[in-house]
Protein backbone atom coordinates (compact mmCIF):
# COMPACT_ATOMS: atom_id res chain seq x y z
CA UNK A 1 0.00 0.00 0.00
CA UNK A 2 1.56 3.32 -1.05
CA UNK A 3 0.60 6.98 0.09
CA UNK A 4 -0.82 7.57 -3.72
CA UNK A 5 -3.21 4.76 -3.15
CA UNK A 6 -4.61 6.40 0.46
CA UNK A 7 -4.78 9.49 -0.84
CA UNK A 8 -6.87 8.44 -3.87
CA UNK A 9 -8.93 6.20 -1.58
CA UNK A 10 -9.37 9.14 0.14
CA UNK A 11 -10.60 11.50 -2.55
CA UNK A 12 -13.15 9.37 -3.76
CA UNK A 13 -14.55 8.20 -0.54
CA UNK A 14 -18.05 9.24 -0.24
CA UNK A 15 -17.67 10.82 3.45
CA UNK A 16 -20.34 10.72 5.92
CA UNK A 17 -21.43 12.78 8.95
CA UNK A 18 -19.90 10.26 11.30
CA UNK A 19 -17.05 9.61 9.55
CA UNK A 20 -15.93 13.19 9.37
CA UNK A 21 -16.91 12.90 13.23
CA UNK A 22 -14.88 9.74 13.93
CA UNK A 23 -11.79 11.37 11.81
CA UNK A 24 -11.68 14.36 13.59
CA UNK A 25 -11.75 12.75 17.01
CA UNK A 26 -8.96 10.38 16.04
CA UNK A 27 -6.93 13.74 15.34
CA UNK A 28 -8.03 15.35 18.28
CA UNK A 29 -6.81 12.73 20.88
CA UNK A 30 -4.03 11.80 18.83
CA UNK A 31 -2.83 15.75 18.57
CA UNK A 32 -2.80 15.61 22.95
CA UNK A 33 -0.60 12.92 23.14
CA UNK A 34 1.97 14.09 19.93
CA UNK A 35 1.91 17.38 18.33
CA UNK A 36 -0.68 18.43 16.20
CA UNK A 37 1.75 17.83 13.13
CA UNK A 38 2.17 14.43 13.99
CA UNK A 39 -1.23 14.42 15.12
CA UNK A 40 -2.87 14.70 12.20
CA UNK A 41 -1.55 11.89 10.12
CA UNK A 42 -1.73 9.74 13.37
CA UNK A 43 -5.38 10.46 13.77
CA UNK A 44 -5.80 9.62 10.16
CA UNK A 45 -4.35 6.22 9.97
CA UNK A 46 -6.00 5.65 12.71
CA UNK A 47 -9.68 6.29 11.67
CA UNK A 48 -8.38 4.10 8.04
CA UNK A 49 -7.34 1.15 10.66
CA UNK A 50 -9.81 0.82 12.98
CA UNK A 51 -13.33 1.94 11.37
CA UNK A 52 -12.37 1.56 7.34
CA UNK A 53 -9.96 -1.33 7.28
CA UNK A 54 -12.28 -3.16 4.94
CA UNK A 55 -13.16 -1.08 2.58
CA UNK A 56 -9.49 0.58 2.11
CA UNK A 57 -8.79 -2.90 1.82
CA UNK A 58 -11.41 -3.74 -0.89
CA UNK A 59 -10.15 -0.21 -2.89
CA UNK A 60 -6.75 -2.06 -2.84
CA UNK A 61 -7.55 -4.56 -4.74
CA UNK A 62 -9.51 -2.57 -7.40
CA UNK A 63 -6.68 -0.32 -7.47
CA UNK A 64 -3.98 -3.00 -7.89
CA UNK A 65 -6.52 -4.68 -10.46
CA UNK A 66 -6.85 -1.23 -12.42
CA UNK A 67 -2.84 -0.33 -12.28
CA UNK A 68 -1.81 -3.45 -13.76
Amino acid sequence: MNIQMIIDYLKEKHWRTNDIVYVGSYMLIASIFTTPVLGIPIGLAAFLYFNDKENLDAYKREYNRHNK
